[in-house]
């Protein structure tokens, strides 16, 4: 300051003026300018967006995803949202644990089964949707009824919801996984090409891989999730969506946390009331489906938004399902070694309020 008091004192005035500029423009080079209404110009600092990575698939949970990404939403909210496919639930949930991801929708069965191997990395924070009747087994040429499926090949990705399915498919119609029938763990995206292929004799699968099995002539649909007990005593799917944030980031900024669902259930809110438009947007770039049947099916999903949290994730809500799987899951099953207790997962505190 002393230099530049000095230097100021020796040069005339107009020289001064013109020196003062520059030093201005050097000095403010890290702010932008916007011109307002009356056209006049201010300075505005440049938000930096916090940079978060989802992860997930093509199945229509994560379309709301997409759509707060393609609308700006998540940007708005002062996030750079990088999205990352990872077909298998549980792929999807390492991702988190290990903070390569922050966000992800995956199916409450991987994430009981972490729970129950005592993961306690990641949050969980809520349930978007609930829409039975998008995913089922399907026979290939010469199966047509489960009696056709003994001594059979079963292909679909283990840990998923249709895991739960098949098991409980072929419990209740009297085949035993592993003696009567072989599982065959597929990633999800394999799961048509492969039965097309005739390497397995069945599958099962979700949307949009579900309607592409049953287009292909010959190949006859089993079973759905609708028809499993789960449906019957709860109306949802064996393995209804869950959202789970990374626990370490999640307690590191919780505001920043209740940001960024702010920003996801905006876009909830926005697929819910415009499904035509949504699926305009996600066709072709993130879902491979045919237009007019991603619509039909978009329209069948039933949204849960914000203010649908405070009743869903109850004890009258998703968790008396969750109970009810997780005692499949132990006894019947024998995929976990305990009953964890979901609950000290959830985190509603950076659920926002919000309209339906």
């Amino acid at each position: 300051m002393r230099y530049l008091t000095g230097l100021f004192k020796t040069i005339k005035p107009v020289t001064t003026l013109i020196a003062l500029s520059l030093l201005i423009f050097t000095y403010g080079c890290s702010d932008y300018t916007t011109a307002d209404k009356t056209g006049s110009s201010k300075t505005e600092p440049q938000a930096e967006l916090t940079k978060v990575i989802a992860v997930g698939s093509q199945w229509y949970g994560h379309i709301p995803t997409f759509v707060g990404i393609e609308k700006g939403f998540f940007k708005e909210a002062g996030f750079d949202l990088e999205w990352r496919f990872i077909g298998k639930s549980m792929d999807r949930l390492n991702a988190i644990s290990s903070g390569e991801a922050q966000f992800a929708s995956l199916g409450e069965i991987a994430m009981l089964s972490a729970m129950a191997h005592g993961n306690k990395r990641f949050y969980w924070v809520g349930n978007q949707d609930i829409a039975p009747g998008f995913e089922g087994l399907v026979g290939g040429p010469g199966i047509k009824t489960f009696a056709d499926l003994k001594g059979k090949k079963i292909g679909f990705p283990f840990g998923s919801s249709v895991d739960i399915t098949g098991r409980t498919l072929l419990k209740a119609n009297g085949l035993v996984p592993g003696r009567d029938v072989e599982l065959v763990n597929l990633e999800v995206g394999d799961v048509p090409a492969v039965l097309r292929a005739g390497n397995v004799d069945a599958a099962l699968i979700w949307e949009p891989g579900f309607s592409q099995l049953k287009a292909v002539e010959g190949m006859t649909v089993l079973g759905m999730d609708t028809d499993t007990d789960i449906y019957k005593k709860f109306h949802t799917m064996t393995g209804p969506d869950v959202l789970i944030l990374g626990k370490k980031w999640t307690d590191n900024d919780p505001a920043r946390a209740k940001r960024f669902l702010t920003a996801y259930f905006k876009a909830i809110d926005f697929v819910k009331n415009n499904p035509e438009k949504t699926a305009e947007i996600v066709q072709g770039k993130y879902v491979q489906q045919d237009l007019e049947l991603l619509t039909k099916n978009l329209k069948r999903f039933k949204w849960l938004g914000a203010a649908d949290q405070a009743k869903v994730m109850t004890e009258s809500g998703i968790y008396g399902q969750a109970d009810y799987v997780t005692e499949i899951l132990k006894n019947d099953i024998k995929a976990i070694p305990e009953k964890p207790d979901f609950r000290k997962w959830v985190n509603l505190e950076v659920i926002p309020s919000g309209s339906n």
